[in-house]
């Protein structure tokens, strides 16, 4: 978040709301949960423009845009400091394939969702991206079987 915002009973209902369907109708919202439209409205607003509100986004199926393998990578750095580890996220920020990636802690340094069209094109991907890469000492791969849980809503407890 942008910035520091005090949430409300309203703002937490909103947002409980907003992540199951971020298309349902502001009057629809209003009065599902006891505002007027357009309380409910300026709420939305200011959860956008403090950033509570992330983005909004549809979310597509990859198989429907011919991306049927979905790959975790966890890859380990040769040195972790601040310049490499700031170059890898520039890089894999700028990489199509990869749809998520994390800066973590443990035995490795990143795990990256990726997708692709099959093995050979997942293969040069991960050659150019890591095998060539002086930066990255290892890098091991997760193909993902089945997807178990869909991206889930964020408690509003």
């Amino acid at each position: 978040m942008s910035k520091a915002i005090a949430l409300d009973a309203f703002d937490r209902k909103l947002l409980e709301r907003l992540q199951v369907d971020a298309q349902t109708p502001i009057p629809v919202l209003a009065d599902e949960i006891g505002l007027s439209a357009p309380a409910c409205y300026r709420r939305i607003r200011r959860l956008r423009d403090t950033g509570a509100i992330n983005r909004e986004m549809a979310v597509v199926h990859p198989r429907t845009l011919g991306w049927p393998l979905s790959m975790l990578v966890l890859v380990t750095m040769e040195r972790e400091n601040a310049r490499t580890v700031d170059e890898m996220m520039r890089m894999l920020k700028n990489v199509p394939e990869v749809i998520e990636a994390w800066n973590v802690t443990g035995d490795h340094d990143f795990v990256v969702r990726m997708l692709a069209r099959d093995m050979e094109s997942y293969d040069e991907l991960v050659r150019e991206l890591f095998a060539a890469d002086d930066r990255v000492r290892s890098f091991k791969t997760l193909v993902v079987i089945r997807q178990v849980k869909d991206a889930s809503p964020v408690p509003v407890a």
